[in-house]
């Protein structure tokens, strides 16, 4: 393989009283500078009966350093009565348009981005440059400007501590971050989460390569209670 380092997760998501997603989480850099991020949510069970949701989301672009610049990024959701996707072609980082397809009604739209904020780059992108910011430095301090084809959104990271965790399926000596998705324009933050609800969560070192991974996730409140990701498996490539 050319990949740098790549890492493949499974993750289980629970939410109040419901088992209520299943998720994955793909990412990978490579020797010719490329990057490529993947990932996927599907409800399951009784929490998929009443709020059925399937999700497909992509990013793929290059990568300097710690400069990410996506060439493409691609969302795709369905849900019981809605069927939806959308392009948004980039140049140097730098959104042109998108390309929207709701129940077979498409649409493409210039985007003209806005000179005030740094990076306009999809949020699968900015998780890409979270993953890579802490296994080259080794903590969660870090922020970074999203764009979404419409709204902006800041991504603040901070660095909570260390903690002894165990789970169902790893344990060890934890990396402890706080998430915020502060999004701006006063727009709210989605699928069920409020705009200043804190996401914690605990990254811990695999044993053979050494680079952190996403183990457990903890949001205190959402509008059904508790909402808990685990990691049920990983595999790491150095």
């Amino acid at each position: 393989s050319s990949d740098v380092c790549s890492s493949d997760l499974d993750i289980d998501i629970s939410i109040g009283v419901f088992n209520a997603c299943h998720a994955t989480f793909t990412y990978a850099v490579d020797k010719a500078q490329k990057y490529r991020a993947e990932s996927t949510l599907n409800t399951i069970g009784a929490f998929d009966t009443l709020y059925p949701l399937k999700a497909k989301y992509n990013a793929h672009g290059t990568y300097l350093r710690n400069i990410f610049k996506p060439d493409l990024y691609h969302s795709q959701t369905k849900t019981r009565f809605n069927s939806r996707s959308k392009d948004v072609f980039y140049e140097n980082g730098i959104p042109l348009y998108r390309v929207s397809i709701k129940n077979d009604y498409k649409r493409q739209d210039a985007i003209v981005p806005d000179a005030k904020y740094p990076s306009s780059n999809d949020l699968l992108t900015t998780a890409a440059e979270i993953a890579w910011h802490i296994n080259q430095i080794g903590n969660c301090d870090f922020e970074q400007y999203s764009f979404n084809g419409k709204r902006y959104s800041l991504s603040k990271l901070t660095t909570v501590g260390y903690e002894n965790l165990t789970t169902p399926h790893f344990s060890g000596r934890a990396l402890k971050c706080r998430y915020e998705l502060e999004v701006l324009d006063d727009a709210e933050a989605g699928f069920l989460l409020d705009k200043d609800e804190p996401i914690y969560f605990w990254l811990l070192q695999d044993k053979t390569t050494h680079a952190y991974f996403f183990a457990r996730a903890l949001v205190e409140n959402t509008p059904f209670g508790q909402l808990e990701a685990l990691t049920t498996k990983i595999e790491v490539k150095p």
